[in-house]
């Protein structure tokens, strides 16, 4: 069985597709095929075991570009003889799936993780008709597809309620992890005290991470002022905010506000980082205050609690998911940043709290978001191809 995966970026290939290449490492009924643009991630994606496909795409809706995005995709489908397709987040789905079905391919899925931008609420002409156009772009997609896959009970019931898609083709899971990789025997202890040191941290300086693209609705206004906030209750506290500038994004946050935040005393901004893994090790906290259109179970909550880390989250459907208020975390009110400093000041002023929180963090992970629970769901639903 040939198997194509479709992603919309590098860092998505090793996050949805690792765990796959791994359980049909020695498996002669399958070949797994990953597709994306490459941009940061080329030798960990040649390490996997899969042929991996270049193909450029473009983030947000270019009309030239997506109709080209669509075309390469059905032209590789047809000349690797692909049998089943799975496409992950929006820009896959959308094209990929039509693609799929026009290429003749036997089975094809897609994966909403997360509604994303197109659904925020804006009143703007531009985002309404944006949304629209997402919207039959979907449906369109979900004639198409056999299965439409959900990390998010909420996503499922928006797109069942306005006739996305029809009942009896979809498919829940919760999101997962790689237990592997996101664990603390994982982590290189001398690569954490090199971090340290790098990013100036004394040994008795605490930390709070929060790692996301910087668009306003992943709650960075609110992690800023929270730490503005905690500033001098905390000293020993420092807050780092990891992720890139969300280029073309409409609710993209200007690079001056950023400048300005890192030069604060307690908060700095390290901009995008392959290290990730080795960031959240060092740290004592990892919390995402958002209010974006998340997928359920956002990995910059999944991945600090596999390396047994407390976790505070904005209390919405589409971000609360991993966290269970006041046994590995908290959760708070989205928009509310003096709620959110109230909640990390008790977890980081309590070390035993933080421990304890910690602790349940990994075992819930361990319990609920193994990624070989997901890639076993999805092998079920292929052997009925």
């Amino acid at each position: 069985m040939r198997v194509a995966m479709v992603c919309p970026d590098d860092l998505s290939v090793l996050n949805f597709c690792k765990g796959f290449a791994k359980t049909w490492r020695h498996d002669p009924a399958y070949k797994l095929y990953t597709i994306s643009p490459i941009t940061d991630y080329l030798q960990e994606i040649q390490a996997m075991d899969a042929t991996h496909i270049n193909v450029a795409m473009s983030r947000y809706i270019s009309p030239l570009n997506d109709l080209n995005y669509l075309i390469a995709l059905y032209k590789i489908f047809r000349r690797e003889q692909i049998d089943v397709v799975v496409n992950w987040a929006t820009k896959p789905n959308l094209f990929g799936t039509p693609a799929a079905r026009l290429a003749g391919v036997r089975k094809v899925i897609y994966a909403v993780r997360g509604r994303g931008s197109a659904f925020l609420a804006n009143t703007g002409l531009k985002a309404r008709l944006v949304k629209v156009l997402v919207s039959v772009l979907y449906w369109l997609a979900s004639q198409a597809a056999d299965k439409v896959w959900f990390t998010n009970a909420g996503d499922l019931e928006y797109f069942r309620s306005r006739g996305l898609v029809a009942p009896g083709k979809t498919m829940l899971t919760k999101n997962s992890v790689n237990l592997d990789d996101f664990s603390p025997e994982a982590i290189r202890q001398d690569r954490v005290e090199q971090l340290r040191r790098e990013l100036g941290l004394d040994k008795g300086q605490r930390v709070v991470i929060m790692v996301a693209r910087m668009v306003w609705s992943k709650g960075v206004r609110e992690l800023v002022e929270a730490a503005e906030v905690l500033k001098d209750r905390l000293p020993q506290v420092v807050f780092l905010l990891v992720g890139p500038i969300d280029e073309g994004s409409p609710n993209l946050i200007p690079e001056e506000f950023l400048r300005a935040v890192e030069g604060r005393a307690n908060l700095h901004w390290l901009g995008f980082r392959k290290d990730v893994r080795e960031l959240y090790a060092l740290s004592d906290l990892a919390v995402l205050p958002s209010y974006y259109k998340e997928g359920g179970y956002p990995r910059a909550l999944l991945e600090p609690m596999a390396l047994g880390k407390p976790v505070i989250a904005a209390d919405l459907p589409d971000c609360r998911g991993p966290v269970e208020d006041g046994r590995n975390g908290y959760l708070v009110p989205p928009r509310d940043s003096q709620a959110l400093a109230q909640a990390i000041a008790r977890i980081m002023e309590n070390e035993a709290l933080r421990q304890q929180f910690g602790q349940y963090s990994r075992q819930k992970i361990e319990r609920e978001f193994d990624d070989q629970l997901v890639v076993a769901r999805l092998i079920e639903e292929l052997q009925q191809a």
